[in-house]
């Protein structure tokens, strides 16, 4: 069974971009797991979570991104796993 987790829209946020703060989250969630220090991986969390999403132009040419809504609402679930993991 499949389920898409970041459902695509018109307008919505850089696939590219999504895909790179996602890869940087999950290295940060590998490495406080391996025992990064809770200053260390708090510094880099923020630094992740400042990181601008692009969005795609919308209209009638408009491109297919991930739909925000959605990336926020699980970049946020990824976050809290993170700081979970930290405390």
């Amino acid at each position: 069974m499949q389920t898409e987790v970041l459902r695509s829209e018109k307008g919505g946020y850089v696939k590219a971009d999504v895909l790179h703060k996602l890869d940087r989250m999950n290295a940060l969630l590998m490495a406080v797991r391996g025992g990064m220090r809770r200053e260390e991986a708090m510094a880099e969390l923020e630094s992740i979570r400042e990181t601008e999403l692009r969005r795609e132009k919308a209209g009638l040419f408009g491109k297919i991104g991930f739909s925000v809504e959605d990336t926020d609402a699980y970049l946020e679930s990824v976050g809290q796993m993170i700081l979970e993991a930290v405390y």
